[in-house]
């Protein structure tokens, strides 16, 4: 099973989505690397995108662009969980 991360949402001005930045410290011993796809939860949906890392984020929180906040209804300091996404077929092997 994948490990799942909670952290806390930080708000980026960005409009689009598709993308999210963390500390580096918060998924290094996650099995999740630069540019994976990622499963970001919130208690209303799940939304798949990409991680990065930033320096200039927190550890233990997420920054999360405008349209993917508005598809997970969170705002900031809401928690949402992240996990890495694992493609169908790695799943029935």
């Amino acid at each position: 099973m994948t490990k799942r991360l909670t952290l806390r949402v930080e708000e980026s001005p960005v409009e689009s989505g598709g993308r999210v930045r963390v500390n580096k410290g918060d998924i290094k011993d996650h099995d999740i690397q630069e540019g994976d796809l990622i499963v970001v939860s919130s208690e209303k949906k799940d939304i798949l995108v990409s991680i990065y890392t930033d320096e200039m984020i927190e550890e233990g929180r997420i920054s999360i662009r405008v349209e993917d906040r508005k598809k997970l209804k969170v705002g900031e300091g809401d928690e949402v969980e992240i996990r890495k996404h694992e493609k169908l077929l790695n799943k029935l092997l």
